[in-house]
């Protein structure tokens, strides 16, 4: 059950960064990066080990990178410009610092 929990949170942060990023251009994307990083930390504090983290990291990679694929009617929520490289990016570096940063278990 937690791991369900862990990968709908990682959803639920992906989905709200990526609408996030492009709003209010540059306190959006700064704001989505930074609930990048407190979500990922949120649900380590949440269930203790840093697999649930990996999990919510996985399914916030996934929103992400299909947010950023073109849909059936060529609909896109990351465009190619610059907040929507950086969004990738930087999001990308921020999952990994959250993952190192944490202070949850290592199992």
């Amino acid at each position: 059950m937690k791991i369900i929990k862990a990968a709908l949170l990682g959803l639920l942060i992906g989905f709200s960064a990526t609408l996030l990023h492009n709003a209010f251009e540059p306190f959006g994307f700064i704001l989505s990066l930074l609930l990048t990083y407190l979500g990922v930390l949120f649900v380590g504090k949440t269930f203790f080990y840093l697999r649930y983290q990996i999990i919510a990291s996985a399914a916030w990679l996934a929103v992400v990178l299909r947010g950023g694929t073109a849909g059936v009617g060529d609909e896109l929520l990351i465009y190619g410009n610059t907040y929507g490289n950086l969004f990738l990016i930087g999001g990308f570096l921020t999952l990994l610092v959250a993952l190192i940063s944490g202070k949850s278990y290592r199992n």
